[in-house]
C-alpha cells in the first residue's frame, strides 16, 4: 500500500472536505488527556449530526496526527472530494464528545506501571 499526502496540508485543528453529492467530511486533530493526539473523522450530509464517526490514534505527536489526517484527506481527494476552506465545521461538538469518550476510556484502562518493592517479596 502506498500512502500519499496532501501537498500543502493546513495546520488548523479541523480540515473540511466536500464532494459533488454534498457529502461532507470534517477531520479533527484533538489532544488526548496526555501528550498524545487523536484523529476524529465525521461525515454525512448537511444535518445537525454526522452520520459516521471514526477515530484513529493515539499519535505520539501533533505532527504525526496531522500527517495521518493529510494521508486520509489525500485519499478522499482521489475519490472526488475537495478541500472546503470557506465553510466552518458543523460537528465540532460531536467531535469533542467523541474525544471526551476516548479520554475517559483511556483513563479507565491506563495501567499502573509504578514499581513497589513490596510487589516482589
Amino acid at each position: 500500500m502506498h500512502l500519499s499526502y496532501m501537498e500543502s496540508a493546513p495546520q488548523a485543528e479541523v480540515l473540511l472536505l466536500k464532494n459533488q453529492q454534498h457529502w461532507r467530511v470534517e477531520l479533527f486533530v484533538l489532544r488526548n488527556n496526555d501528550d498524545s493526539y487523536s484523529l476524529v473523522a465525521l461525515s454525512g450530509h448537511e444535518q445537525p449530526q454526522a452520520e459516521r464517526v471514526k477515530s484513529q490514534g493515539p499519535y505520539a505527536t501533533r505532527d504525526q496526527a496531522l500527517g495521518a489526517r493529510s494521508a486520509v484527506a489525500a485519499q478522499l481527494q482521489t475519490s472526488g472530494f475537495t478541500v472546503d476552506s470557506a465553510s466552518s465545521p458543523h460537528w465540532r461538538l460531536q467531535a469533542q464528545r467523541n474525544i471526551r469518550e476516548i479520554r475517559t476510556r483511556r483513563q479507565c484502562n491506563t495501567p499502573n506501571c509504578r514499581f513497589d518493592p513490596r510487589d516482589v517479596y
